[in-house]
């Protein structure tokens, strides 16, 4: 175990790279934490959700100019992640008490931890979080050796989205394709949010890709991140509308994006999710995580 000499701050954007690589730098050490990587922060950082005006209560601790520690919230407080490099694990229990005071709401906090890290478990134990039936489940796909052919319905095409040109279709899609009510939404700030998400900085528009029929409306939508510092894709998110449900054109974008992943130089792809779609596709149980609560 170190001397330990560190600094906390407070994060402002200009770390956020700094976390990108705290999160490339935790997934290659241990998968333990796979759930909260460098892809998931991005997607949650310009996410149209995400609550920006918080921001500033994330906690980063540094070791002269290494960032070896954090914590930040999901989405909104009332969730939160926190991590430390090896050989700080001295700092758990600081960053632990800074994540309860300040990312608890009115219902308390979550912490969703894997099954197999009985350290986290016993810590959040010692601070009164309870196990919650709420969790988390990760599956992994190997992409070497792999077959990516897939077959699309008549007048179905696939294309790269454009991140100038596609900004309401790819939003006109994810409304419908996770089933939202009412009409899209295309006011001003609702336009400015979706501008956002577009504009996340490691954003590979030739990963995500969507199908588009013979009118050029937008049925289906797939998005994968990749870094060439990892080994790894993750797919957040994939939809199709309900009226092309069931013609496995949902499976034909998931491929397609993969095999995208694969020539960029990914060996393997991660997804939160359960779904027996993935798993047809090749998709295995990676790990599974439990959410802690504290009232």
């Amino acid at each position: 175990m170190v001397v330990l000499k560190t600094v906390f701050k407070m994060f402002n954007r200009s770390y956020y790279e700094t976390v990108c690589d705290f999160l490339i730098e935790l997934s290659k050490d241990d998968r333990k934490h796979i759930n909260w990587n460098w892809a998931r922060w991005e997607w949650m950082f310009f996410h149209p959700e995400f609550e920006n005006s918080l921001v500033g209560k994330i906690g980063l601790w540094f070791d002269s100019d290494e960032l070896v520690g954090m914590t930040t919230y999901d989405h909104y407080y009332g969730e939160a992640f926190f991590a430390v490099k090896k050989g700080y694990e001295e700092l758990e229990k600081e960053i632990l008490e800074y994540a309860i005071n300040n990312f608890s709401n009115e219902n308390g906090l979550g912490i969703a931890v894997n099954d197999s890290d009985n350290h986290t478990i016993d810590l959040l134990h010692s601070y009164g979080f309870r196990k919650d039936t709420n969790s988390e489940n990760i599956l992994e796909k190997p992409l070497e050796f792999n077959n990516f052919d897939y077959t699309l319905p008549k007048g179905i095409k696939i294309k790269s989205i454009n991140i100038k040109e596609d900004l309401y279709k790819r939003h006109k899609v994810l409304w419908e394709g996770f089933e939202n009510d009412g009409d899209v939404p295309s006011d001003e700030q609702t336009i400015i949010q979706q501008k956002r998400m577009l504009s996340a900085p490691h954003l590979n528009p030739n990963l995500h890709t969507v199908a588009k029929n013979e009118d050029g409306e937008y049925v289906a939508y797939c998005g994968c991140w990749y870094s060439p510092n990892t080994d790894y894709a993750y797919v957040e998110p994939v939809c199709t509308i309900p009226q092309y449900r069931g013609e496995k054109i949902g499976k034909a974008l998931l491929l397609e994006s993969l095999r995208r992943c694969y020539s960029e130089g990914a060996k393997k792809a991660y997804v939160i999710s359960d779904a027996p779609f993935y798993k047809s596709i090749g998709f295995e149980q990676h790990s599974h995580y439990k959410f802690y609560w504290h009232d």
